[in-house]
């Protein structure tokens, strides 16, 4: 008999592991349940996210749906600016480099769009909708859904359930924790016609301001229209409240939100001002290095392993990933025909060995991000571990042989220290013309 597999959650890294499963070659049956009720029912996936060579880009070359994706691919959506408060440009990027065949891009695609790609993908037989996971009997590996139905039982249960996830209660009491960071997201519908200044400034990728423990972040979306986030250290409920108090009356909500932001360039606050449907954002982490005692028959891929903030841009790059590796753990215990429940327990847990160690990373990465974005440092030590995370990426480590010597952390942040008196000093005079 085929090994039976059931994933929880039609997610990014729920649909990747089921395509890679069904073009694997290996003996084995796969059930998605996925709580919304239909492939349309949600309004709206989310934004834009950019994908990883080594890992999202990765997946899809492996699940053999790379030309499907292309002509959703954005490579000049990688243009970025990072900015302070005073609409001073530190860094403004117009695409990766081109050296090495093209190795570091990183072209953006909308989240519906990836979402589609992979549905599209995966026999549509395997994907039962409408089944929100209440509870899974520990021993048997039973699921029991919200509709009183059950599925099961199961030889593996992989939960890519996301933050909240059910399966999750299986192998770990830890619980995701409000991570500081609240904020609003909305809309600027067509700015190229009505709005052509924000559009020119914002570009064809993401321009992100970093200031007082607060972020303003424009990015622009596949139909051209540019979703604006406004991230706040602030208590955990300040940002629902708000939205809660002020949902009838939109300008005094934006007002509300723009007095957050009172003394920023009016070139940024105006992002705010001219969005439509705004709606509060909460983020959640696990802990970083989170991780869990291995229990034959289940285990978890994406947000349900381990959570974290958006501030590395690795949240779903990281999923597919760990779909990648699962499989791949997988295809080498199972091949060969032999589809032994020891084999597979197995597999499962080099999965997670490896797994861990590169979880762990990226939740210290996001991290640091986050308390660089989010402290007294602002900009200027945001850029400091910039660079140092640049020089990683190409496979040189400051801190070790003669490397160490460099000041590089030191000379960024001198640099951008610098950069931001100046970008003051110019934005005094601009306001002052303007007066």
């Amino acid at each position: 008999m085929p090994i039976s597999i059931a994933i929880c959650g039609a997610g990014p890294a729920g649909l990747t592991l089921a395509r890679l499963l069904q073009i694997s070659g290996l003996d084995v049956s796969v059930s998605v349940y996925e709580r919304d009720a239909s492939s349309t029912s949600r309004p709206s996936q989310g934004g834009t996210l950019d994908l990883h060579p080594d890992t999202g880009l990765a997946a899809l070359r492996q699940a053999e749906l790379f030309h499907a994706s292309v002509q959703h691919l954005r490579y000049d959506g990688e243009e970025m600016v990072i900015a302070d408060k005073n609409a001073t440009t530190f860094i403004h990027m117009k695409e990766q480099p081109k050296w090495a065949g093209g190795k570091f891009a990183r072209p953006e695609i909308d989240r519906e769009n990836l979402q589609r790609i992979l549905l599209d993908s995966v026999e549509a037989s395997w994907i039962h909708w409408g089944k929100k996971l209440e509870d899974i009997e520990d021993d048997t590996r039973i699921l029991r859904f919200r509709d009183g139905s059950t599925a099961g039982p199961f030889d593996l249960v992989v939960g890519a359930d996301g933050a909240w996830s059910k399966v999750r209660h299986v192998l770990s009491d830890v619980r995701p924790q409000y991570a500081g960071v609240c904020g609003f997201a909305g809309l600027i519908t067509a700015p190229d016609e009505v709005f052509p200044h924000i559009s020119k400034q914002v570009g064809q990728g993401i321009y992100l301001a970093i200031s007082d423990k607060r972020t303003l972040t424009a990015q622009r979306l596949g139909d051209a229209s540019i979703s604006v986030h406004a991230w706040l250290s602030r208590e955990e409920h300040y940002a629902a409240d708000l939205v809660g108090t002020y949902q009838y009356d939109e300008s005094k909500l934006k007002q509300k939100i723009m007095d957050q932001y009172h003394d920023w360039a009016p070139e940024l606050k105006q992002w705010i001002e001219v969005s439509s449907k705004i709606e509060a954002r909460n983020l959640y982490e696990l802990p970083v290095g989170h991780t869990w005692e291995h229990k034959r028959g289940y285990t978890l891929i994406g947000d349900a392993a381990s959570l974290f903030t958006p501030f590395a841009g690795e949240g779903v790059n990281k999923a597919m990933k760990d779909s990648l590796v699962l499989c791949d753990a997988l295809k080498d215990a199972l091949q060969d025909g032999n589809g032994s429940l020891e084999n597979l327990d197995m597999a499962v847990q080099a999965y997670e060995t490896e797994m861990f160690v590169r979880a762990k990373f990226w939740q210290a990465e996001t991290m640091k991000n986050k308390t660089h974005m989010f402290g007294d440092g602002g900009v200027p030590d945001f850029l400091a571990e910039m660079t140092l995370s640049v020089f990683r990426e190409v496979g040189i480590d400051l801190s070790k042989g003669l490397w160490r010597f460099l000041p590089a952390h030191f000379c960024a942040r001198w640099i951008a220290t610098s950069v931001q008196k100046v970008g003051s000093w110019r934005r005094s005079i601009r306001e002052w013309f303007r007066k």
